[in-house]
């Protein structure tokens, strides 16, 4: 059967290219900041580094005021009509920046408003440092609405697919973010200095999106607000705050459980292993990245081209999740020795394991889930992981009494498994075109999962080694011969003999 060429509409091929990007611009500033922080770190000295490091966790908090906007603005730019850019996309477009950054100013004047009492009395620090954190927490507060503007502009940017384009512009901003900053602090030692360095950044990434983004969308010029478009958007992105809240309580339940029942101490035999998995989620982000969008613009338009795509961003997703899962797992107590001590990894061994294939499974979940989103149904998310929370509490609970810190991540683990089953139940009940496209992917995710179970196993570091390469084989094995048609074998085949050839240039 032919796919249709309906116009506008991202190919699966594109999914490859447009993670690849996502890929680089994500690790890029990553290489960087493990060179530099060190420096920052001395530079600034312990107290004033820890100030920093909380004040760039508590971005993502600012996203709680955006009420899922400009997730919604990515699924509704990229949903237009016939792909084309109409009047009413522009002003959507328009409108839709607007709103978010006066969310940001809202998000920016709360948030500075609660800083002289969390400094007064939610921080211990030296006394000499607390008018300087105040004014450097203030300017930091001040950089709300260039972050809002800047997802606005994100959104729009993967809407289009310019993957690229966006790229480009943000992997040298981000890597400024680590580079400048120290260059600051040899002209003005301050914690002050810093955040405004900061700042200049992100208002540099501001006008820097600008150019690019008017020649992508030159109706953007003649746009005007109205802000009755976004009434819509509002109610899918309600739904997705709702998730957005529930992701993190689900994430985070199990440690504060484990200070709870069995020590604050045992936490650090869970959230060290558990941080090193989390990381491999980067590359899932980057594959969920580009679907997303692509998902919103043909499941209405091209039902089989949307069936393409998920399968072929499960796969993509597998395919880079399961070799740092199966090293991880295999090598889980030499890794961590190496890192910690034999001593940590005794207890952290087995607690790592279980989440490596909490992880992978989890990843999977994550494109189901933007499956569901992108079809306009993000009220039966939300409504799941709520309903998920009432299950997974007993269980954890349960896991910890009789099994302690190892039964928390394994509780963990049968939450993600339970997650990648309903949730593609789900996925085809709400849209039933996708069943091919799930039970394509099913040897991979079956597959990988039960690889991964079986590197639990206690091993010899010889044999672990065989296992490594035996089971890395078994696993694209079946994605090559049971999940890949003809036409997809060829076509990587193609790319990796160009990729070759270009090498011996």
């Amino acid at each position: 059967m032919e796919m249709s060429d309906a116009p506008g509409l991202p190919q699966a091929h594109h999914i490859l290219s447009n993670t690849a990007w996502n890929i680089i611009g994500r690790i890029s500033p990553v290489f960087v900041a493990l060179l530099v922080t060190p420096k920052l770190i001395h530079m600034l000295g312990l107290s004033r580094w820890g100030i920093f490091t909380i004040a760039l966790s508590l971005v993502g908090t600012l996203g709680i005021f955006d009420m899922g906007l400009g997730r919604a603005m990515t699924r509704a730019i990229a949903d237009r009509p016939d792909g084309k850019t109409t009047p009413e996309t522009a002003d959507l477009i328009f409108t839709g920046s607007v709103v978010l950054t006066l969310m940001g100013v809202v998000g920016a004047v709360v948030a500075a408003a609660g800083v002289g009492l969390w400094v007064d009395h939610g921080l211990k620090i030296p006394p000499a440092l607390h008018s300087e954190v105040l004014w450097a927490l203030w300017i930091f507060c001040a950089t709300g609405p260039f972050l809002m503007l800047n997802a606005a502009y994100w959104s729009v940017y993967t809407s289009y697919h310019a993957f690229r384009t966006a790229n480009l512009i943000n992997i040298p901003i981000s890597i400024a973010y680590y580079i400048v900053p120290v260059l600051a602090l040899y002209v003005w030692d301050s914690l002050i200095a810093v955040m405004l360095v900061v700042m200049a950044c992100r208002i540099v990434l501001t006008i820097a999106y600008f150019p690019p983004l008017m020649r992508l969308v030159p109706e953007l010029w003649q746009a005007r607000f109205r802000p009755a478009l976004l009434k819509p958007l509002l109610r899918v992105g309600g739904w997705m705050t709702v998730s957005n809240v529930a992701f993190p309580i689900l994430n985070y339940l199990d440690r504060f459980m484990i200070a709870s029942v069995v020590s604050a101490a045992a936490t650090s035999y869970y959230s060290t292993p558990a941080d090193v998995v989390n990381r491999f989620n980067m590359l899932t982000t980057s594959v969920s990245g580009s679907s997303f969008p692509a998902l919103s613009s043909s499941w209405r338009r091209d039902p089989q081209r949307t069936a393409e795509i998920y399968s072929t961003s499960v796969l993509v997703v597998c395919a880079l999740l399961f070799p740092p899962c199966l090293v991880a797992g295999l090598f889980s107590h030499p890794l961590l020795a190496l890192w910690i001590d034999p001593g940590f990894a005794d207890q952290s061994s087995t607690i790592m394991k279980f989440l490596c294939v909490g992880v992978f499974l989890g990843g999977v979940d994550t494109i189901a889930s933007g499956l569901v989103d992108a079809i306009g149904r993000a009220d039966a998310n939300a409504k799941f992981s709520i309903c998920e929370i009432f299950f997974y509490l007993p269980l954890l609970y349960l896991s910890l009494i009789f099994f302690g810190v190892p039964g928390a991540a394994c509780a963990w683990a049968i939450r993600i498994c339970a997650d990648y089953g309903l949730r593609s139940v789900i996925s085809v009940r709400l849209y039933k075109p996708l069943r091919p496209a799930v039970l394509r992917v099913l040897p991979a995710t079956l597959v990988g999962g039960a690889i991964l179970s079986v590197a639990m196993l206690p091993m010899s570091m010889p044999l672990a080694w065989g296992a490594l390469f035996v089971l890395s084989g078994v696993f694209y094995g079946v994605i090559w011969f049971a999940c890949l048609n003809h036409g997809e074998r060829n076509a990587f085949i193609s790319v990796v003999r160009r990729v070759k050839a270009r090498l011996r240039r």
